[in-house]
């Protein structure tokens, strides 16, 4: 496959990463690229490109001729997120559509779709999406026309795996946190990660898993021993949406607890960390699982093993990222 492919004006030109490229270095690459009537070039210098005027993003294939230009539709809302995206098919047909991004589904989606779904989670400030430098979509461009449907899923996870046998596998981490991204949003229909409250928990038991790919989204996003209360509150939204914890378990990691007034005395072999104040809430979930009450009762229990399970997971976030 060759990997020339669509290459941005609003986004990064689309390289294939070669080494080890750290998320931050990736973000810096991304934030170099402003969405503005700049010109965009190749490294190599055979590719020249200027964002049209009046729109989000432009894409430009200089070995298949296509084009993608999308900016929202004037019918956009924000229940209902709509993306007017003309450009030039793999026949050199000029086309318009508008696509309503709560319905791209990545198993079975165009390449037009993707990218105006990847433009408006940029737009969002979607952590994932500006980790990624967008080569997958981007590399579709030298053979696979924009509006013909495929599994992106599937794509995604061969680029993936195709990486990691490279060796580079932090790389596939960034491109599989991606694509949970776009699975994510087309499961919640547009709901963000501090609205997902609304979303029942896939299970009403807390019986879910995180795979490997989801340990890759959670490093990529949050850092256990830096982490902003809101940021704190929508890992375990996260959480919950995969089905590790129960609505119930949220708002109780979240500090909204029934108790029944008596008072509590406990033991803990850790030095006190009464709160997550200063971003450090790997050391207060530590902490709180440590607890050992005079009194057991079945919600201090659950407390205990609860903050147990949400430890285990931040250690293991940390040892990704090597930041023990």
């Amino acid at each position: 496959m060759s990997v020339l492919g669509l290459q941005g004006a609003g986004f990064p030109t689309a390289r294939y990463p070669v080494g080890t490229t750290s998320r931050n270095n990736m973000r810096n690459v991304f934030g170099q690229s402003e969405i503005s009537g700049r010109s965009s070039s190749s490294p190599s210098g055979n590719y020249h490109g200027t964002l049209k005027m009046g729109y989000l993003h432009s894409e430009f294939s200089p070995v298949s001729g296509q084009e993608l230009h999308m900016k929202y539709d004037e019918s956009s809302t924000d229940d209902d997120p709509v993306m007017y995206v003309e450009g030039k098919d793999i026949q050199g047909k000029i086309f318009t559509q508008k696509i309503h991004l709560n319905d791209v589904n990545a198993e079975n989606a165009t390449p037009a779709e993707m990218t105006a779904l990847r433009v408006h989670l940029a737009q969002q400030g979607d952590k994932s999406v500006k980790a990624s430098s967008g080569i997958p979509l981007m590399a579709l461009g030298s053979h696979q026309d924009v509006n013909t449907t495929m599994d992106f899923k599937q794509y995604y996870e061969n680029w993936a795996s195709n990486l990691k046998n490279a060796g580079l596998k932090q790389n596939a981490g960034i491109y599989m946190s991606e694509l949970e991204r776009y699975l994510f949003y087309h499961r919640t229909k547009g709901v963000t990660f501090s609205d997902t409250s609304s979303i029942s928990s896939t299970a009403t038991e807390p019986n879910g898993k995180l795979e490997d790919k989801d340990y890759e989204y959670l490093s990529s996003n949050w850092n256990p021993q830096n982490m902003s209360r809101k940021e704190y509150d929508e890992f375990l939204d996260f959480l919950q949406s995969k089905g590790v914890i129960t609505e119930e378990d949220k708002d109780y990691a979240k500090g909204i607890r029934c108790t029944n007034g008596e008072p509590e005395t406990w033991y803990s072999p850790l030095e006190p960390v009464y709160d997550y104040a200063n971003g450090n809430v790997l050391a207060f979930v530590r902490y709180e699982s440590s607890l050992i009450y005079d009194h057991e009762t079945t919600e201090t229990k659950r407390g205990v093993e609860l903050y147990k399970k949400i430890t285990s997971i931040m250690e293991e976030m940390v040892k990704r990222t090597g930041d023990n």
